[in-house]
């Protein structure tokens, strides 16, 4: 990728990722037969995050640009790929940017001591906005449930209520509530998603 990385950034892809994936350069030249090669070589071997890297960009390159390196890997694209790359580099995740101005951030400053996280390893408690329809469409919906049912180790809802609306429910009657997320790092996506949603951010800390 030649193309200057600030101007990629501010002029064309609203979010940036950045991952710290061992072998990554192993993919240059990213063709898409070299890719495939890749996969073939290393799909059954213990070098799983080769097959996963080659698999993400084919399967996402008409959508986003990539630098790729060790200990550094910038992917650059629209909200739902790069929560997409999170997702599914997770443990190789190290950074997140974007253009906006009023961009992530843990909001509020309740802070609540305890002898054991909610759940045992939840450190914070989001509390969504009472009429939180009006504020949240249905792509962002739908990206909301995906994150807080597919990742029980980063987040979770126990409210049925909003657990149903989210999967397209059309009750709108028990909304209001809360989900637990892991950490700091897990609230990202959240805000991603729609920053708009959040009522207030209670903070646990273990004593």
């Amino acid at each position: 990728m030649r193309k200057h990385h600030n101007r990629l950034f501010f002029g064309q892809y609203t979010h940036k990722a950045s991952f710290k994936i061992k072998n990554a350069s192993m993919l240059y030249p990213t063709t898409d037969q070299h890719l495939l090669r890749l996969i073939q070589l290393y799909e059954h071997t213990d070098m799983p995050d080769v097959v996963r890297l080659c698999r993400f960009i084919l399967e996402n390159r008409h959508k986003i640009k990539f630098r790729l390196g060790y200990p550094a890997s910038i992917f650059y694209g629209d909200k739902e790929t790069i929560l997409s790359a999170i997702n599914t580099f997770w443990d190789e995740w190290t950074n997140t940017d974007t253009t906006d101005p009023k961009k992530i951030a843990v909001l509020g400053t309740n802070t609540v001591a305890c002898k054991r996280l909610p759940l045992g390893k939840y450190q914070y408690q989001v509390y969504v906005k009472r009429k939180i329809d009006l504020h949240i469409n249905d792509k962002q919906r739908d990206l909301l449930h995906r994150y807080l049912t597919q990742n029980p180790e980063n987040a979770v809802c126990t409210n049925k209520n909003l657990n149903h609306w989210l999967e397209g429910g059309s009750q709108l009657y028990g909304l209001e509530g809360y989900f637990y997320v892991r950490d700091e790092k897990a609230l990202t996506p959240i805000y991603m998603i729609s920053k708009d949603i959040v009522d207030k951010v209670v903070k646990f800390v273990k004593v």
